[in-house]
C-alpha cells in the first residue's frame, strides 16, 4: 500500500487537494551537504493570485453538496457507497493497518453519518501543520476499495465532484482560508524535511500570518532573492540541474530490475505508491525516445519551493497538458493526437489505479545538443492539481529558468533521458541511485553530469 510519505506528498495535488499523510517520520532520507560552488542567478516572482471573499461562493458551494443525495440515490451508487464503506473497513482490519481509518467510517456505515456531511465539513477546511491530509486520506482509503472506485467512476459522481473539488479550491483562494496561517509561520518542518519561512518573501512579516490572504498565497509563495542560486559549472551544458524542490528517486521498472536493463517494459515503479509510471502512455510519440533510460521523480513535499526550472539548456520542441481526470479514470491516451486533453464522454474504466494517465500532468520535449530529447513532466496527483507552463513552443531555454509552477496543485516533476546517454546523478558526493529512499534536493542545485 501506499507509503504515508508519498501521501503526504500529494498534499497540493490538485486544485484543492491536501495530502495523504500519517507517520511521516518513518522515511528515510538521504540528507546532502551541497559542496559544488553556484553562481547567484536571479529568480523570477509571481503575482500572487488575488484572494475571493468566500461569501460570493459559499451558498453555491453548500447547494452543490445537496445535489449528491440524488446521485447516492440512484441503486447502483447507493450499493456502491455501501459496500465502499464495508470494504475499507475489513480491509483495513485484515492489514492492520491504522484502526482511525475504521474509527471515522464507522459512523457513516451506521447510517448516524451522510456522505454530505463528509464534504460539507472537507469544503472548509484549511490544511494544518499536524493534519494537512485529515479529509484526503479518509477519502482516499474509501475510494481505494473496489466498490469505491465504481462509484468515483459513475459518470453523475465524477462530475459532481469535479465541481466540488473546485468549489474547495475557491475556499483556499478566499480571505476565508488563512486560519491555520499562524502556525505555517512558525512551522520548522520535521527533522526529515526542514522548513524555514524566512527562506520566502513575505507580504508583511510582521504580521501573524505573513501578510498572506489566503492559503493559495502562501502555497504559491515566493523565494527571497539570492535563495535557490544556480548550480555552477565550467561545461553547464553538460550538466542537469534540478528542476524543483523535493526527494529524488532513480525509478525502476515495475519488474523491480533497473529500468536500463529491462527494455521490453515501458512501466517504471512509482516508489511509495499503488501506480504504474507507463511512458508509453505519459509520452505518447515521444516514448521511444527514453525506454531504458535514465527515469528520475522528484516528489515535492507541501513546505517545498512549488515552482520549476528548467534541468537543461535547451529549445523546446514539443510541451502539452493532459487534463487528467480527478484521480479516477483514464482514456487521455491518443495515438493521433499526443496532447490528447479530454477523455471520451463514454469512458468508464475502473483500471485507473494502475495508470499514470489518471493524473494531470504537463509534458515538455527538450532538444539538447548534449543529451538528446529530454522530457520534463510535472505531475498533479489527485488530477487537478493546476499546472501553470510559462514558455513557448521552438524557445530557447536556459538552464535554471522560470518554467511554471503547480497553483495549489501537483506535487512531482518527472526527468526522461536517452538510454544512449551516459549520465551521473548525484546531490552532492550522494549518488542518485535509490527507487525508495529519496535524497533530498533544491531547485537549480546540480544534479547530473554528462560522462563521456
Amino acid at each position: 500500500m501506499k507509503n504515508s510519505y508519498f501521501k503526504a506528498l500529494s498534499i497540493f495535488a490538485f486544485v484543492v487537494a491536501i495530502s495523504l499523510i500519517s507517520c511521516r517520520e518513518k522515511t528515510v532520507y538521504k540528507t546532502v551537504k551541497e559542496t559544488e560552488p553556484f553562481t547567484i542567478k536571479k529568480i523570477n516572482t509571481i503575482t500572487l493570485p488575488t484572494a475571493i471573499e468566500w461569501s460570493t461562493k459559499e451558498n453555491a458551494a453548500k447547494a452543490h453538496i445537496q445535489k449528491l443525495e440524488t446521485i447516492l440515490a440512484q441503486p447502483a451508487n447507493k450499493v456502491n457507497y455501501i459496500s465502499a464503506l464495508t470494504e475499507v473497513s475489513i480491509e483495513v482490519l485484515i492489514s492492520n493497518r491504522s484502526k482511525s481509518i475504521v474509527k471515522f467510517w464507522s459512523p457513516y456505515l451506521a447510517g448516524e453519518s451522510s456522505l454530505q456531511d463528509f464534504f460539507t465539513e472537507w469544503l472548509s477546511y484549511t490544511p494544518t501543520t499536524s493534519n494537512p491530509g485529515k479529509y484526503i486520506e479518509y477519502w482516499d482509503y474509501l475510494v481505494n476499495t473496489e466498490s469505491g472506485l465504481l462509484l468515483v467512476n459513475d459518470n453523475s459522481f465524477k462530475l459532481w465532484f469535479t465541481t466540488f473539488l473546485n468549489f474547495h479550491g475557491d475556499f483556499i483562494n478566499s480571505t476565508s482560508s488563512i486560519s491555520t496561517l499562524a502556525e505555517w509561520m512558525k512551522y520548522k518542518g520535521t527533522t526529515a524535511h526542514p522548513f524555514n519561512i524566512d527562506d520566502y518573501e513575505r507580504p508583511d512579516s510582521s504580521s501573524p500570518t505573513g501578510g498572506f490572504k489566503s492559503f493559495n498565497q502562501f502555497f504559491l509563495r515566493n523565494l527571497k532573492a539570492g535563495q535557490r542560486p544556480l548550480c555552477s559549472e565550467t561545461t553547464p551544458n553538460d550538466v542537469i540541474v534540478a528542476p524543483s524542490d523535493g526527494g529524488i528517486f532513480y525509478l525502476n521498472r515495475a519488474d523491480g530490475t533497473v529500468n536500463i536493463e529491462n527494455l521490453k517494459n515501458t512501466d517504471y515503479e512509482l516508489p511509495g505508491k499503488s501506480d504504474r509510471f507507463d511512458l508509453k502512455q505519459v509520452l505518447p510519440g515521444y516514448y521511444n525516445h527514453f525506454l531504458g533510460g535514465d527515469l528520475l521523480d522528484i516528489l515535492l513535499w507541501f513546505t517545498d519551493y512549488h515552482h520549476f526550472h528548467a534541468p537543461v539548456n535547451g529549445t523546446i520542441v514539443h510541451q502539452g497538458m493532459y487534463n487528467g481526470s480527478y484521480n479516477y479514470d483514464f482514456g487521455d491516451y491518443d495515438p493521433i493526437d499526443f496532447f490528447a486533453p479530454n477523455l471520451p464522454s463514454n469512458s468508464n474504466k475502473a483500471e485507473w489505479y494502475e495508470k499514470i494517465g489518471k493524473h494531470q500532468r504537463y509534458v515538455w520535449i527538450i532538444k539538447t545538443k548534449e543529451f538528446g530529447l529530454v522530457a520534463m513532466v510535472a505531475i498533479g496527483f489527485w488530477g487537478v492539481g493546476s499546472i501553470i507552463n510559462a514558455v513557448k513552443d521552438n524557445t530557447t531555454i536556459e538552464q535554471g529558468q522560470y518554467m511554471g509552477h503547480f497553483g495549489y496543485g501537483g506535487s512531482s516533476i518527472v526527468l526522461a533521458f536517452n538510454k544512449d546517454v551516459n549520465i551521473e546523478f548525484k546531490v552532492g558526493s550522494q549518488p542518485v541511485e535509490d527507487p525508495n529512499n529519496p535524497t533530498l534536493i533544491k531547485v537549480r542545485q546540480c544534479l547530473g553530469k554528462l560522462i563521456q
